[in-house]
């Protein structure tokens, strides 16, 4: 659960309604950093879950949801 409504931190964990796995995938943040692209910087965060470390764009990681219930439902609908 993030510890905050409003903000993505290093430490919290997230849920991704992920349709390519047909499942909800546990994340918990690890890191966040910018990097420079030739458009300009992306905020990337790297997250860790039973797919190991990865990064995602913080686009990406807005539309993950705070808890398991609402990822399910979500999944669920689609």
């Amino acid at each position: 659960m993030k510890k905050d409504k409003y903000k993505i931190q290093i430490g919290d964990v997230m849920f991704e309604a992920s349709k390519m796995y047909n499942k909800v995938i546990q994340h918990t943040i690890l890191d966040i950093y910018f990097e420079q692209y030739v458009t300009g910087y992306k905020t990337v965060v790297v997250t860790e879950s039973y797919l190991g470390k990865q990064t995602k764009y913080a686009s990406d990681v807005c539309s993950w949801y705070d808890s398991m219930k609402e990822a399910e439902e979500t999944l669920n609908r689609r």
